[in-house]
């Protein structure tokens, strides 16, 4: 740009100099079209400007670590006009482990819908939130960056590699127990207790309610079997998160070839919250690897291991031993690769 700034003043200064050996009216209307010739360009380009927009999309909207993916730069204009030159910055943070990324790159605004794709870091997995921080466009002249108008965030999830290896052996499942079961309904296990308005008049158990001389309900209740559970931290950094989200969708990824269902637990490591996610089939997988991932990670936090009444568990630990155990005092498992988890009182 600084280029094309000094041929205009090359240009001015020979019109200024035709003015003075000159003095026709031809030299007087070129000096003024020369010295104005940025303002005309200017209002020339600017409907042009005023109706573009640059947008910015994932592609593909789901990666794994390390597969191609990028960010799409997308023109649009309303009118059709194209621009010139078009700078912009594209700045990338991965909510989960808190990096971040920027990208600055110069294209040709052709036309509408023009794109150009830029690489995504999908080094480490987590959510990717990218932004236009910047869109600038040259006039027709190139003597002027305006600023464009930009659309909002785009997010791109970055899965991880399954870590496929020998499946250790589960904890004992705990003895199952009862419930009430939801909108009751006819079985041979029931609790009685007091009528509440709105319960229906097939549940009155009517002979205990003669004999207490009020109304009695006959509560159903089903039996509930505890899934298996996987227990995991989320603090650390960057490579330890991989590490444990790959090991966790290559053991949750075997049970479920396998049909068993099971359920993933973690505490949130600034508070200490128990979450607990159900895993029935690959869309629960996915749901619970995408909740994992989507909130940030600090270096050190709060284990679920700490929690009172966790039961017996099997927790993964990326480390020389892939899974850890949570009983430091149980023996140890016949899997190398992993430890039997242990009661938490």
């Amino acid at each position: 740009m600084v280029r094309r700034w000094l041929c205009w003043l090359l240009a001015l200064l020979g019109a200024l100099v035709l003015r003075v050996a000159y003095t026709g009216w031809l030299a007087g209307f070129i000096l003024f079209g020369v010295l104005y010739l940025p303002v005309l360009g200017l209002l020339l380009s600017l409907p042009a400007l005023l109706a573009a927009k640059v947008e910015l999309s994932p592609s593909p909207q789901r990666s794994r670590r390390g597969d191609a993916a990028c960010w799409r730069l997308t023109t649009h204009s309303v009118l059709g006009l194209p621009l010139g030159r078009v700078k912009g910055r594209v700045r990338t943070v991965n909510e989960w482990n808190g990096l971040s990324y920027e990208v600055k790159k110069k294209w040709f605004f052709t036309g509408t819908g023009t794109s150009l794709d830029l690489p995504a870091p999908v080094e480490h997995c987590g959510l990717l939130t990218g932004r236009l921080c910047h869109v600038w466009a040259l006039d027709c002249l190139g003597l002027f960056w305006l600023p464009l108008r930009r659309g909002g965030k785009a997010q791109l999830w970055i899965g991880p590699i399954p870590k496929r290896e020998e499946l250790p052996p589960l904890p004992e499942e705990e003895a199952p127990g009862v419930r009430p079961r939801p909108g009751g309904g006819p079985g041979e296990d029931y609790d009685p207790r007091e009528y509440r308005p709105g319960d229906p008049l097939s549940s009155i158990h009517w002979k205990l309610s003669a004999k207490r001389d009020e109304l009695v309900t006959r509560e159903t209740l089903e039996t509930v079997r505890p899934l298996p559970l996987l227990t995991l931290d989320l603090f650390g950094d960057a490579d330890t998160l991989d590490a444990t989200l790959d090991l966790l969708a290559g053991v949750s990824g075997e049970l479920l070839s396998q049909g068993r269902s099971h359920a993933v637990a973690w505490a949130d490591p600034v508070t200490g919250e128990p979450r607990r996610c159900p895993v029935a089939g690959q869309e629960d997988l996915e749901r619970c690897l995408e909740a994992l991932a989507s909130h940030r990670a600090p270096l050190s936090g709060k284990s679920i291991l700490d929690m009172a009444g966790l039961g017996k568990s099997l927790h993964l630990k990326p480390s020389s031993t892939s899974v850890g155990r949570a009983d430091p005092g149980a023996p140890p498992s016949s899997a190398p690769a992993s430890d039997r988890g242990g009661d938490r009182a």
